[in-house]
């Protein structure tokens, strides 16, 4: 549609009413369009939320040759098959994991110990903002919005930091004692 090319070019210069119209065009389509992939209402609005806040935040890099909302449905689609495929490798990952933990003899007292003891000194060598957001996500239980939302960051600064944080546990922990260490936390 001419118009909305007109319409983006202001997005791409910043004009956040652009955005705005965008989003009241399209957010309840791609909503429906990411609910029939994923299955889950939350999982959808969050995947929709994170492509218009690519399309807004990549808008100078944008090339759109076809109409606005291919380009939106597109990402959406897309969005959906990555949240997909990590979902998927997320619960292979757990099922590994447990399978393990099955099989290895049972953690005892003082071994236990041991490994908090060793985890709060690892977890102290983290930066200072990785060390929150673990602490906040992983061992208080809080989700990634409401970690965000508590520290004022977006919710993928609080995923890029639990993944450097497990990243350099799992360089300093056995791999048995990650394991567990990982199902400790998953029952938390």
């Amino acid at each position: 549609m001419q118009d909305e090319q007109l319409i983006f070019k202001k997005m791409q210069q910043g004009d956040t009413n652009a955005l705005s119209y965008f989003f009241k065009e399209y957010m309840d389509s791609l909503f429906y369009q990411a609910l029939g992939f994923v299955k889950d209402k939350s999982a959808a609005e969050d995947l929709v939320q994170e492509v218009f806040i690519r399309f807004w935040d990549k808008k100078e890099h944008i090339q759109i040759t076809n109409s606005i909302g291919k380009y939106l449905y597109q990402s959406t689609i897309n969005a959906c098959k990555n949240y997909l495929k990590e979902q998927t490798s997320r619960l292979a990952n757990e099922r590994f994991f447990q399978e393990e933990l099955e099989n290895e003899e049972e953690f005892d007292e003082e071994r236990l110990i041991r490994l908090q003891e060793q985890l709060q000194k690892l977890i102290l060598q983290l930066p200072s903002k990785c060390q929150e957001i673990f602490r906040l996500a992983c061992i208080e239980g809080l989700s990634y919005k409401e970690v965000s939302a508590q520290l004022h960051v977006s919710e993928n600064t609080v995923k890029t930091q639990i993944k450097i944080a497990y990243s350099r546990l799992r360089q300093d922990l056995k791999f048995k004692e990650f394991l567990f260490l990982l199902t400790l936390l998953a029952n938390h």
